[in-house]
């Protein structure tokens, strides 16, 4: 009953403060972006190439890239050493294995297009030499991740394929969340606007607009995706930094200030992601504010049904660790 009452006062707490939030987004959204872009963003420019920007630009969704290689590399290891020898571990085996170099392949390209998008010249587009260098790093990192997680005994090797499962799951459907919002509401950017010089196409985040002409986009603003500004696809990547919580609950962390530091190192990154999202021009308050909202709160739905073991919440607390 105690935890049932904490659970619903949460939830509570956190509606309140969201609601407040967006709220206060609703009415500010144009001059927040006015004020944090003044330094970064210059007129009629429709990339920024501020220092802080750039840098969380280029690592904002590296936290389910990487999650997601270490999802696979549990599969696979699980796999491995727990399933029966056959063509069905087979396929587990190979399959989380290519998953695991192909997330972080993914991971290393998109670091690197970022990287290039900010480079000067005409042609900003990934050399393909950086392809080589991508697939080099992946396999480098996916082979130290299957061999920290070959490091797990099997107990807790056992806990692993259903968190990484979740995990995945969960991701996916916060990004098609995201992704099925953008295109229907088409909400200009603020730099698309900064490009024009003109922000009467400022709509809030409620409206829905719709997409545009894709070659008028390309051709006035260089890109297609100036009218994709709600939600924020970034923000939400970088929430997926709270699957760490989840993670710490699976492999038994049980040191209350680890778990804080987890906890901090979520709202610190995912805070810092936002608040770069406004300062490049790329999205608006309530944007960030709503696409971090849905990566927080899918984690923590799935967190709180798929993973967490209460009985272990339990132990935990009553030990005093």
């Amino acid at each position: 009953m105690q935890t049932k009452k904490r659970t619903i006062l949460s939830l509570c707490l956190f509606f309140l403060v969201f609601g407040a939030l967006l709220t206060t987004a609703t009415f500010t959204d144009l001059q927040v972006s006015q004020i944090l872009t003044k330094h970064a963003l210059p007129a009629g420019a429709y990339y920024a190439n501020d220092f802080f920007g750039v840098v969380f630009e280029c690592i904002g969704t590296s936290p389910e890239l990487l999650l997601g290689g270490i999802c696979a590399a549990m599969i696979a290891v699980w796999a491995m050493r727990l399933m029966k020898r056959g063509v069905g571990r087979t396929l587990l085996v190979l399959a989380g294995s290519v998953g695991t170099v192909g997330a972080y392949t993914w991971e290393f390209y998109d670091l690197f297009h970022y990287i290039c998008r900010h480079m000067p010249g005409d042609d900003r587009g990934v050399p393909a030499f950086l392809w080589g260098v991508a697939a080099f790093l992946a396999l480098f990192c996916a082979a130290l991740t299957l061999f920290a997680v070959n490091s797990f005994s099997d107990d807790t090797l056992r806990r692993l394929p259903r968190f990484a499962c979740v995990t995945i799951g969960s991701i996916l459907f916060a990004l098609a969340v995201v992704n099925v919002l953008k295109n229907p509401v088409g909400r200009m950017r603020y730099r698309a606007m900064n490009v024009i010089g003109d922000f009467s196409g400022f709509t809030p985040w409620f409206a829905v607009n719709g997409q545009p002409d894709k070659t008028w986009m390309r051709e006035t603003f260089g890109t297609a995706d100036a009218f994709k500004s709600f939600p924020s696809g970034h923000t939400r990547a970088a929430a997926a930094a709270f699957y760490l919580i989840s993670l710490a609950d699976v492999i038994g962390v049980e040191s209350r200030r680890r778990r804080a530091l987890l906890w901090c190192f979520a709202i610190l990154f995912t805070g810092l992601v936002a608040v770069s999202r406004i300062v490049v021009g790329a999205h608006f308050f309530s944007d960030v504010l709503v696409g971090g909202t849905i990566g927080f709160a899918v984690c923590m739905v799935s967190r709180e049904f798929f993973l967490v073991d209460r009985k272990h919440l339990r132990a935990l607390k009553t030990s005093g660790k």
